[in-house]
C-alpha cells in the first residue's frame, strides 16, 4: 500500500512539473525558446516514424500530449494514438475531441495493451526516466506489429554541461553537489545514468534490428540574472527539488548562499559572450522489429 500511494504521488509530481514547473521562472521569450525546441523535437521524432494515415501509434510516456496531438493529425481519420502515462494528472491535459486519442493510465515497463498492438511507437524524454530499460523495450516490442517502429528522443544528462566559472564554491563541493542532484528523486539515478551505448544495447536485446542513431546537441542559455535566479529556483525534472532547497538542506544555508553568488558572478564574467550556456549531449533512435520467419528459412 505504502508503494502503491508513493508511485501515485511521484506521477502526480511529473505531472504538474510538465504542466506548470518546468516553466517557473521563464518570461515570454524564454517559453518561446523552449517551447520552439520541444516543437522542434517532436517534429523530428514523428518524422523518423514514417507515420501514415491509418497507424496505430502509441506515445509512451506521454505526458501533457505533445507528440500525442501531432501524431493523431497525421494518422488521421482511421489511425488511433493510446497515450501512455503514469500520471492521470498529465493525461488529463490531453485533448480527445474529434480524434481517435486514447489517454491511458499505465507502467512503461508493464503495458497494459495486448501483444501486436501498433505500427509504432514514440517516446520523447521518457526512457531516461525508467529503473530497467531492457524491461521497458521488451514491452515496447511486444506491444508492436511485425516490421513496427520505434523513434525517441532522450537526452544525456549524466554528460550535460555548462561554462559557468563558479568561484568561491570548493571542488569538493561542486563535487557533494552533483552527487546530491544523482540522488535528488527517484528517478534522478537512472537519468543521471543513462546513456547512448547501454540504450542501444537495449534495444537489440529486445529484438530490434539495426538501430540507427543520431547523436546531437541541445544549447539552453542563460541570458539575464533573472534567468540565473530562475535556473536556481526551478526543479529540474519531476520529483527533484530545485538547486537551492536542495543544496541547503544538505549543505546547509552557508554553502547555497556562496553558490547561489557564484553563479551570479559567473553570469557577469559571461555577459559579453551573451550569458552562461549549458549544451546537453542528447539521441534519437529508431529501430524495428523485424517481419515473423515462416519455416525453416
Amino acid at each position: 500500500m505504502g508503494e502503491q500511494a508513493e508511485e501515485v504521488t511521484s506521477a502526480d509530481s511529473a505531472g504538474r512539473w510538465l504542466a506548470r514547473e518546468r516553466y517557473a521562472g521563464r518570461d515570454s521569450a524564454d517559453r518561446a525558446v523552449l517551447t520552439g525546441l520541444l516543437a522542434d523535437i517532436r517534429d523530428r521524432v514523428l518524422n523518423a516514424a514514417r507515420l501514415r494515415p491509418g497507424h496505430d501509434v502509441l506515445d509512451l510516456g506521454a505526458g501533457t500530449g505533445l507528440l500525442t496531438h501531432a501524431a493523431a493529425r497525421v494518422v488521421a481519420p482511421a489511425g488511433s494514438v493510446f497515450a501512455v502515462d503514469r500520471s492521470a494528472a498529465a493525461l488529463a491535459e490531453i485533448r480527445t475531441h474529434g480524434e481517435r486519442i486514447r489517454p491511458v493510465v499505465g507502467d512503461a515497463c508493464h503495458l497494459p495493451i495486448a501483444d501486436a498492438t501498433f505500427d509504432r511507437v514514440v517516446a520523447r524524454s521518457v526512457l531516461i526516466y525508467l529503473p530497467d530499460l531492457r524491461a521497458a523495450l521488451r514491452e515496447v516490442a511486444r506491444v508492436l506489429r511485425p516490421e513496427g517502429m520505434l523513434s525517441a528522443f532522450e537526452p544525456v544528462n549524466s554528460r550535460r554541461r555548462h561554462d559557468a566559472s563558479l568561484d568561491g564554491v570548493t571542488p569538493d563541493e561542486i563535487e557533494a553537489i552533483e552527487r546530491l542532484r544523482s540522488s535528488s528523486s527517484p528517478s534522478a539515478g537512472p537519468m543521471m545514468s543513462f546513456d547512448v551505448m547501454p540504450f542501444i544495447d537495449a534495444a537489440i536485446h529486445a529484438g530490434f534490428t539495426t538501430p540507427a542513431v543520431d547523436e546531437t546537441t541541445v544549447t539552453e542559455h542563460l541570458s539575464t540574472h533573472a534567468d540565473v535566479d530562475a535556473h536556481l529556483h526551478r526543479r529540474p525534472h519531476p520529483g527533484a527539488p530545485n538547486p537551492v532547497d536542495l543544496i541547503n538542506r544538505h549543505l546547509g544555508a552557508g554553502t547555497t548562499a556562496r553558490y547561489i553568488t557564484a553563479w551570479h558572478r559567473a553570469f557577469d564574467l559571461a555577459a559579453d559572450r551573451g550569458g552562461i550556456t549549458f549544451t546537453t549531449p542528447v539521441v534519437y533512435l529508431t529501430a524495428s522489429i523485424g517481419a515473423p520467419r515462416y519455416g525453416n528459412g
